[in-house]
């Protein structure tokens, strides 16, 4: 613990001198001339872990991921550098982040119209299925590119492409990626004034420049991906949206064998938002749709596109218990949300209006894999929020997860039944008290309860205690307590506790974190 807050306390000096150079540096620019602006952020997660006889304990009893950006700006120009420092890396993140490392820098310039970027960039074309470079540091992901990007855009077209190569973990692969992504705005061309129609397209080629060809298959290194987009917003609320994406032969496992087999991806957005009434569906359909940086890696962070699961995020514990992965070879399905705000004023809103929100997803394999085709994931879900006074706000939610142990092979399911009661409670405009109770029964696998009390002196301090608890076989309590603090773009916080193991997931990649029991900090500023 005396290690993490020495760490905290140093960072945050350093931070402090930034801040206080930049303040100089402001009242200079009053004075004399421009010198353009730095500006930056700091974030650090450090876990102090501790014995504990009901969950394992990691051989190493600390971690620290930490991260520093800094950027400057002036007219056109901008520059930046990102550094990172694992010391070392936390539990359930790769092994392969490790040490210190400035592994983003950049310097670009743009004039309204024209822009380019040299260095380490972050890029997404269309929906992110031909080509997308992100970073989460939840995951520990980060694959940005390493390269050239330049772009144009005015009224009716915007282009842009890139000459890259992918980063993963601390360093870079032999993979170069290069592509464009144009988009047309057809409806201004046509005098549109209250609709906006546009169409779009992609083109991608990785060049695994390091493969070597396995023995039992041959891939082309020189892999291409196109896709093609229609956008549509009408005025009074619908907007639609379609893409589809091709790609050419990859490496690929088929009934237990590498081939060289080629991919496709379809997906369909649409919305409608008017009068109280919001219904958005998407629907999705991925045929070896995954594309790699490396043919040959395995890891978590060998990935180029952006796959993320169509399902709801919920906030609750207990409904994310069990969170779907996206299988990116093999599915097709979607979600349906459907919002409704009763007015203020109606038998049901009341005086301060009542929301109810619906929300279906389902997926399924693309061929039968049994006598029938069965569904992989299925979630139905219906909440209800209710502001009853300038004090009182509740919150009611119901879900139905379905889930096939052996990915739709056979009817064989598990069913989490998912029960929350959420109350807020207004003491003064700025002190609240939030307490949530959560039940889930299942026949297949022990039942769960989880409670939370969360006690709010806004706009600076939070307080919190949990627990999670499974009284099945297992009778572990998983408890949390913690503070946080904020002030101004600062915030620290501060919590202890035992935490189960299960999957992260976002963008169609999950990493498995450990149980661990332990104190965390973390420390995230902006300046």
């Amino acid at each position: 613990m005396k290690t993490a807050l020495k760490h905290i306390f140093t960072a945050t000096a350093v931070l402090s001198l930034l801040a206080a150079a930049e303040s100089a540096s402001a009242q200079d620019q009053q004075q004399e001339r421009d010198y353009g602006r730095l500006s930056g952020s700091f974030e650090t997660n450090t876990i102090q872990y501790v014995p504990d006889r009901d969950v394992a304990t990691p051989t190493d009893r600390f971690g620290s991921n930490n991260y520093l950006k800094l950027d400057y700006s002036i007219g056109g120009f901008t520059a930046g550098a990102q550094a990172e420092l694992y010391a070392p890396v936390l539990q359930g993140f790769n092994p392969n982040l490790q040490k210190s490392r400035i592994t983003n820098k950049f310097v670009g310039w743009s004039d309204g119209k024209f822009n380019v970027t040299v260095g380490d960039f972050y890029e997404q074309f269309g929906s992110g299925i031909a080509l997308r470079s992100w970073e989460d540091r939840a995951l520990g992901f980060n694959n940005s590119l390493e390269g050239v990007r330049a772009g144009f855009s005015n009224d009716y077209v915007t282009v842009k492409g890139v000459y890259a190569r992918p980063r993963m973990f601390m360093g870079y692969t032999d993979t170069w990626v290069r592509g464009g992504d144009v988009s047309l705005s057809v409806g201004r061309l046509l005098g549109m004034q209250n609709h906006y129609l546009a169409l779009e397209g992609s083109y991608v080629n990785r060049f695994m420049g390091g493969y070597a060809a396995d023995s039992s298959i041959t891939v082309d290194p020189g892999m291409n991906i196109y896709s093609g987009r229609l956008v549509l917003d009408l005025d009074f609320g619908l907007s639609i949206k379609g893409e589809y994406v091709g790609k050419g032969d990859d490496r690929h496992m088929d009934d237990g064998q590498w081939k060289a087999m080629k991919g496709n991806a379809q997906l369909i957005e649409i919305g409608y938002s008017g009068n109280g009434l919001g219904i958005f569906f998407t629907g999705r359909r991925l045929e070896r749709a995954g594309t790699k940086i490396d043919a040959a890696d395995g890891s978590e962070a060998n990935t180029m596109n952006y796959l993320p699961s169509l399902t709801r995020q919920y906030t609750y514990s207990l409904a994310t218990l069990d969170p779907y992965s996206t299988d990116m070879d093999d599915e097709m399905g979607g979600q349906l949300d459907v919002f409704y705000t009763f007015k203020r004023g109606s038998k049901l809103g009341g005086k301060y209006g009542t929301r109810v929100h619906a929300n279906v997803s389902t997926f399924y394999p693309l061929e039968k894999r049994g006598a029938k085709m069965y569904p992989m994931y299925r979630d139905v879900s219906f909440d209800l929020e209710k502001q009853w006074n300038r004090k009182v706000k509740t919150t009611l939610l119901y879900a139905v997860q379905t889930f096939s142990p052996n990915n739709g092979v056979t009817a064989t399911t598990e069913v989490h039944n998912v029960f929350v009661a959420d109350v807020l409670y207004k003491f003064t405009t700025r002190n609240s008290l939030r307490v949530e109770a959560q039940y889930l029964y299942s026949k297949e696998n022990t039942d769960w309860w989880a409670a939370t009390a969360e006690f709010n002196l806004a706009p600076r301090w939070s307080f919190f205690v949990s627990d999670m608890y499974n009284h099945g076989a297992e009778k572990v309590h998983y408890y949390n307590a913690g503070v946080s603090f904020t002030q101004s773009r600062t915030r620290l916080a501060v919590s202890y506790g035992r935490n189960r193991e299960g999957y992260v997931c976002s963008g169609g990649v999950c990493r498995l974190m450990p149980a661990y029991t332990g104190a965390n900090i973390s420390l995230t500023t902006s300046f």
